[in-house]
């Protein structure tokens, strides 16, 4: 009797250490993958520009400090971005084009991706305020859920804007994202707060 019971005794310790070891594993792998979905990365909004540096960081521009230049305007586009729920359709160049410049435009920013790279993380920064040049002025308005599109080469992606959060503006920005999605990012200027920048991070549909 003594012997059966430690027999099963120790197949009760056996699967014990077994289950305890199944946890470890799983919760290591599935917290692993979770790390690798998300992926922080951080990327400056200075770039070179005919050998200058320029400061792509969006700021709060009035309407008196821009004059309207209609060949910055009738540009040819790579794209053109719309959001129906704030009204604004723009169109942004490619990122070799010299008018692909925060201050003359929405600007796609050197690490970006095209909409249609699988996974990618198409970045576009832009100036708020009352001048032509905010366009992005009414992004405060978006709220998580609400829709943003892009047209680029014949094709209209549609994204969802899962993410919005505030950084310190001070020539960086961090985007916080799943890297197992398609992805647009929006950046302007915090609404009442000149020392931040707001990230908007839209997910492919």
């Amino acid at each position: 009797m003594k012997k059966k019971l430690s027999n099963r005794a120790i197949v009760i310790i056996g699967f014990i250490i077994m289950a305890i070891g199944l946890f470890l594993v799983t919760n290591d792998y599935f917290t692993g993958k979770k790390d690798k979905a998300y992926e922080k990365v951080s990327i400056s909004l200075f770039s070179e520009q005919n050998g200058e540096i320029v400061d792509n960081t969006p700021q709060n521009i009035a309407a008196a400090d821009i004059e309207v230049n209609e060949e910055i305007k009738n540009g040819n586009y790579l794209g053109v971005l719309k959001i129906d729920k704030i009204n604004l359709e723009q169109g942004f160049y490619d990122k070799d084009n010299e008018l692909n410049n925060v201050g003359k435009n929405v600007t796609l920013l050197g690490p970006s991706s095209y909409p249609d790279q699988k996974n990618g993380n198409t970045i576009l920064v832009a100036h708020s305020g009352s001048s032509y040049l905010g366009y992005f002025k009414n992004l405060w308005k978006l709220e998580i859920g609400d829709l943003a599109s892009v047209s680029y080469k014949g094709t209209t992606y549609v994204y969802k804007i899962v993410n919005i959060y505030n950084d310190v503006k001070d020539g960086d920005v961090t985007i916080y994202r799943d890297k197992n999605k398609t992805t647009l990012t929006m950046i302007t200027c915090t609404k009442d707060d000149d020392t931040k920048q707001t990230i908007y991070v839209a997910e492919l549909q």
